[in-house]
Formats: structure tokens, C-alpha cells, sequence
């Protein structure tokens, strides 16, 4: 009953907190900086890699709507996901561990996830994630559709 109402609340929350978003459709993004100083434009690779067709086994659609999707997704220690992107979302740990987050071009950081955590996250670019702990970890996550 208690997770029910959490995820009602966390959906509610998003939602009602990201009604002005207006959906982007850029793939690219110019570096303004690199422009200014070489008259260079530098592209940045933008393209989204949607977390549920990326890690189809690791991944479960709770619900789904206009506004959201709200995700279980669970790794187990050793185990590592694959390349994925995420819009504007928050998190709930579920169950937590200490995970090693591999974002493309930058290098890898760990995490330790505490059970009970909850964050909001900006658009996340390409990466990927490997448990390097000894538990599983459930993390549910709320995308926000109207911020992508």
C-alpha cells in the first residue's frame, strides 16, 4: 500500500512540477564556447537511447501515460545494463548497492544507492551502468515525457 502511494505521489509531483515543459526535438547541440573561442562548431552527439529497448531484461514498464513512464529496473551484482539515455526524471531506490556509471566521453564514477533515496536527475546523456556491489539493485524511476 505504501509503494502504491508512493509512486502515485511521485507521479503527481513530476507531473505537476514539469506542465510548462515544452518537448525538444534537438539531436545536436552546437558548443557555443568552442565557437567563440577557434570559430569552430563542435557538434555534440545527442541522440536519445531509450532505456527500455536498450535493457529490455533489466527494465519494467509499471505504468504509463501522456505525462510519464514509471520504470523497475533492477541489476543484479555483476551484471551491467546497456547504452541508454534518460529525459528529466526522479528516482526511488528500492533496494540499494554500490554501482559504477560509465557516461560516454567522461570518465566512470561509482554510487552507492541507499535504499529509501530520492532524486531528481536532469536529462541524462548516453551511458550505461554495472552493479560492482554484492547486492541487487531496484531503483524505480518516473520519466518525464512533457520534459524530453
Amino acid at each position: 500500500m505504501n509503494r502504491t502511494i508512493l509512486i502515485i505521489a511521485i507521479c503527481s509531483l513530476t507531473f505537476s512540477c514539469n506542465q510548462n515543459s515544452k518537448p525538444t526535438e534537438a539531436k545536436e547541440l552546437t558548443s557555443s564556447i568552442d565557437t567563440l573561442q577557434n570559430g569552430n562548431s563542435t557538434k555534440i552527439d545527442e541522440t536519445e537511447i531509450d532505456f527500455i529497448k536498450s535493457s529490455p531484461d533489466r527494465t519494467k514498464i509499471l505504468l504509463e501515460n501522456e505525462y510519464v513512464r514509471v520504470i523497475e529496473y533492477s541489476l543484479k551484482p555483476g551484471e551491467k545494463d546497456s547504452t541508454h539515455s534518460h529525459p528529466p526524471k526522479t528516482s526511488y531506490v528500492i533496494s540499494g548497492g554500490t554501482l559504477r556509471v560509465y557516461p560516454e566521453n567522461e570518465k566512470p564514477f561509482d554510487t552507492e544507492e541507499v535504499k529509501g533515496k530520492a532524486e531528481w536527475s536532469e536529462k541524462r546523456g548516453k551511458h550505461f551502468v554495472e552493479n560492482i556491489g554484492k547486492t541487487t539493485v531496484t531503483i524505480l524511476l518516473t520519466e518525464i515525457k512533457s520534459a524530453r
